[in-house]
């Protein structure tokens, strides 16, 4: 499924929101994942752990293209989206609650991204 919004900035903006709202959802780290726990992280900490993929030292994160959010400061988020430009493409797969931790306050990747467009929606206004 694609999302397309009105410029990238937008695109970002929501993308930011999601992986935050993901986070959040995940409710704490599973098994290892308590060793980088930060349950303080902020919005742009979050973020940049995601995008930058720091739960992986060596791994290639910080492409807007592909963003590849599997463990964010130890929560399984299983979380992978593309961008290009101003559209999201979204999985359109059911997340697994085994593993996508999010999925258990919000059911579908759908049900994320509205969460997330709202949250920006309010934050713009």
């Amino acid at each position: 499924m694609k999302r397309k919004y009105e410029s990238n900035d937008h695109a970002q903006a929501v993308t930011k929101e999601v992986m935050w709202l993901a986070w959040n959802a995940c409710g704490g780290p599973r098994e290892m994942g308590f060793m980088q726990d930060k349950p303080d992280a902020d919005k742009d900490a979050v973020w940049k752990q995601a995008f930058e993929r720091r739960d992986y030292p060596g791994m290639n994160g910080g492409h807007w293209e592909r963003i590849n959010a599997d463990y964010v400061f130890g929560r399984m988020m299983k979380l992978r989206l593309s961008v290009e430009g101003n559209v999201i493409n979204v999985p359109e797969s059911e997340p697994h609650p085994s593993y996508q931790g999010w999925c258990h306050r919000y059911k579908t990747y759908a049900k994320l991204f509205d969460a997330a467009e709202a949250a920006v929606l309010k934050e713009r206004t």
